[in-house]
């Protein structure tokens, strides 16, 4: 069963062991640009303070999801910039290639999605994926994410210049996601 939960302080080694311990040309298959890229101890403590700040809160506002199979943790969705009441960015995460083309991202983002639409008070969630990122790009087009265009961005850790295909999700749409595709 696939889940998806808030980012708890638990799960930062296996983020930290993703960004920095995975093969440095699948991170940089991404668009990631190393010159903006944090050192692992800065997104540590980033990631620490953002679990314990949240903790404080009466309700969540993390935009950090652990992405779950079967209770253990398999990736991460993130979004990011975002504007409440507006929009966001949506980032998505596996953390070993063996858990890619399982359909775990089909199932995971709709959960998501909901999660940070809800949360979030968002009117719509977009996806910029990097041109290259063919497999990410299947799982918008499975899940019937509208395609809106190509851009060029360099956003976060991306590398300036970057194509990507941008797909966006209305709110009103949501729901369509939870209607298996085969």
């Amino acid at each position: 069963m696939i889940t998806v939960r808030d980012l708890h302080e638990s799960d930062i080694p296996w983020i930290l062991d993703y960004w920095f311990r995975s093969p440095r040309e699948q991170i940089e298959s991404m668009g990631v640009d190393w010159a903006k890229f944090p050192e692992e101890a800065v997104m540590r403590q980033n990631l620490l303070e953002k679990c314990h700040s949240n903790q404080a809160l009466y309700q969540s506002k993390l935009n950090a999801l652990i992405v779950e199979r079967d209770g253990i943790p398999v990736g991460f969705h993130t979004l990011f910039p975002y504007i409440e009441q507006d929009f966001g960015i949506f980032h998505a995460h596996l953390f070993r290639p063996g858990d890619r083309r399982q359909g775990i991202s089909s199932r995971s983002y709709p959960l998501a999605c909901r999660v940070f639409m809800e949360r979030f008070e968002l009117k719509r969630i977009l996806f910029k994926t990097p041109s290259q990122n063919r497999g990410a790009i299947r799982v918008k087009e499975k899940l019937g994410i509208r395609h809106i265009g190509e851009e060029s961005i360099g956003f976060g850790i991306i590398r300036e210049g970057t194509s990507a295909q941008v797909f966006e999700l209305a709110r009103h749409e949501l729901d369509a996601l939870f209607i298996t595709k085969d």
